[in-house]
């Protein structure tokens, strides 16, 4: 142990690129199961910061584009007769990780961090037709104007909703299912800015060839939606199965690739040299 100094003094910054794919979806829109296939792709940098004979701790930083989303063959409120077409979601980040990564005896590594998207990209797809989505703060919105109006961002679901609106003075004998229609705007957009954690484990598989599988979860919601039973969003989709019809939504990933690390012939001889010299 008293050599690890030395031995991350011999170390240098080792260089990496990947390329991989995602499988992903969005919790919280009613699509569900890993559907969405994308691309993962960048490159990074790992940092040493503690090394000893069997262990070592590296930092990396990498710049990612990765592509997310949701997919669905079925409309989702197929179960009305209402839609025939599909779901689709095209998200795409521009993103920065920065991971901190423990290897055991050079070949397991395990790494945990976070990660700041912006989406540089965007499409949603209803029965083949784009939507007119677009980047914002992904909230509700009020219809209507007024001086005592309750901040509606903070309802994580339709009962905390329905106890904002009818404390605000509307109509108590007006079901929830056809005030909230009347008065709020369903959100028409994403937020362009999303945090994920991000956990990995990766396997040496030849000298700097390695396999890698991430797995990524969006921190704070990236949009908040009301789902409807009918098409022209009149009526609130609540029935007497308590379903919900307020959704905040998350990005939900698992990326498999390969990454190949430059510089570890190199950092490994400089490790060698220095216990040699003590």
């Amino acid at each position: 142990m008293a050599a690890a100094p030395t031995l991350l003094h011999a170390q240098i910054i080792k260089g990496e690129v990947f390329v991989g794919g995602n499988t992903s979806q969005v919790d919280g829109d009613e699509c569900y199961g890993f559907r969405k296939f994308g691309v993962h792709a960048g490159a990074g940098a790992l940092v040493p910061l503690y090394t000893t004979d069997n262990v070592s701790l590296d930092l990396g930083l990498e710049v990612v584009f990765n592509q997310k989303g949701a997919n669905k063959r079925d409309s989702i409120n197929a179960h009305l007769g209402l839609y025939t077409g599909k779901y689709k979601l095209n998200l795409n980040y521009a993103e920065i990780p920065l991971m901190f990564y423990v290897t055991d005896k050079d070949r397991y590594t395990i790494g945990v961090g976070a990660s700041y998207g912006h989406i540089v990209g965007l499409q949603e797809y209803i029965n083949g037709e784009s939507t007119d989505m677009h980047l914002g703060n992904g909230q509700l919105q009020w219809k209507v104007e007024g001086d005592n109006l309750p901040d509606i961002t903070r309802a994580k679901d339709i009962y905390e909703l329905s106890d904002m609106l009818y404390g605000a003075g509307f109509p108590i004998d007006e079901p929830i299912e056809e005030l909230v229609p009347r008065v709020i705007a369903n959100s028409d957009s994403y937020r362009a800015h999303d945090f994920n954690i991000c956990a990995d484990l990766r396997i040496r598989i030849w000298e700097g060839l390695h396999a890698e599988l991430r797995y990524q979860y969006s921190l704070r919601p990236i949009r908040t939606r009301l789902f409807y039973s009918t098409q022209d969003e009149t009526i609130l989709k609540v029935d007497d199965n308590r379903v919900q019809p307020l959704q905040r939504q998350y990005n939900n990933s698992l990326t498999l690739r390969v990454v190949y690390i430059f510089n570890e012939h190199r950092s490994k001889a400089n490790i060698e040299s220095s216990k040699k010299t003590q």
